[in-house]
């Protein structure tokens, strides 16, 4: 999911969901040298993070999910990570510790140097976020690119076709108007309503080609080097999946210079409705904060879900604008 300044502040004041001991005893089956002082909590997400020694990160999956589900995590996650290093010019995760059977499934690779986009992005120079974003429009490029039917024995293809995708979100807003329509206002509403109307009710919205997608492509998943701010690597790709590429450039946030030098670098088919797609998975972001905080019963994340719509909203004609003018450029 796209970050905002909200986005990184529920991961990082999510505490973690599974015991020290658990984490420090499993990391020591495979490193026996470390101490418990070698081993810190970053965030939780999808999976409790930690840094071993600056040199490695272990990831752990939520305890709120099934351990089924977790062990699926792992071991999905493990797949697609071998199947595009040898794919991308780009510097990703290499697993070398995995356990996707045990009671606490986990992952550990060799640390990526760099540090998180999202620190450093405010203070960088208009010219290297220029270059920033070229890079990543040609790292998008190479990803939506490749063959994903030749990584069919690796199960990272799925049955996803556009008209599914239709019809997951016709239900997704089925259950919107029903557990979230009481709680929001008048306004609230009619923005919603707008949103997934016109998004759902347009038939052209639904005739791209899909593509392997990274699936939370944002600000806190691009590691740069502080220094120089050069793109170091491209982390979590637990979301990765055939998919809408759409998906993977939610960065209306982030002004139209960034983001028409990011269309403009990417090698990718660039179709008449990405802006229409573009601007409907950015607005149904908040949504799902709201309903997995239902879903796990974690008041925390459905309260932040309803302070990221109403960001959403008030930033929502700014967005617009910045999507519009950024194609614009493009002369399409």
């Amino acid at each position: 999911m796209n970050a905002t300044p909200l986005d990184m502040m529920f991961e990082e004041n999510n505490p973690p969901d599974i015991g020290f001991h658990v984490v420090f005893s499993t990391i020591k089956e495979h490193i026996p040298s470390i101490k418990e002082s070698d081993v810190h909590f970053l965030y939780h997400g999808t999976h409790n993070v930690y840094d071993v020694r600056q040199e490695y990160i272990f990831r752990f999956p939520s305890t709120i999910l099934p351990i089924e589900e977790r062990r699926q995590l792992i071991h999905r996650e493990t797949l697609v990570l071998r199947e595009l290093k040898s794919r991308l010019s780009f510097q990703i995760p290499n697993p070398e510790f995995m356990d996707s059977s045990s009671e606490h499934p986990h992952m550990g690779y060799r640390k990526i140097l760099g540090a998180s986009l999202y620190y450093f992005y405010d203070s960088a120079p208009v010219e290297k976020r220029r270059h920033i974003s070229e890079t990543l429009g040609r790292f998008l490029g190479e990803l939506h690119r490749l063959d994903f039917n030749g990584l069919a024995e690796s199960q990272l293809v799925s049955s996803f076709t556009p008209n599914i995708d239709r019809n997951k979100h016709r239900q997704f807003f089925k259950r919107i108007q029903k557990e979230v329509y009481p709680n929001l206002s008048e306004f609230q509403e009619e923005w919603t309503d707008t949103l997934f109307h016109d998004f759902l009710d347009d038939d052209e919205n639904f005739h791209y080609l899909p593509c392997l997608a990274h699936g939370d492509f944002d600000t806190t998943n691009i590691l740069i080097n502080p220094s120089n701010l050069e793109v170091t690597g491209i982390i979590d790709f637990e979301e990765t999946r055939v998919y809408d590429p759409a998906a993977d450039f939610l960065f209306q946030d982030k002004g139209t210079a960034f983001l028409s030098s990011m269309l403009r670098s990417y090698t990718g088919r660039i179709d008449s409705t990405l802006p229409q797609r573009m601007k409907f998975r950015l607005g149904r972001c908040p949504f799902v904060y709201i309903l997995s905080g239902i879903d796990f019963n974690l008041e925390q994340m459905v309260s932040y879900g309803y302070r990221f719509l109403k960001e959403m909203i008030t930033n929502w004609d700014n967005y617009s604008s910045v999507l519009a003018t950024s194609f614009a450029n493009l002369k399409l």
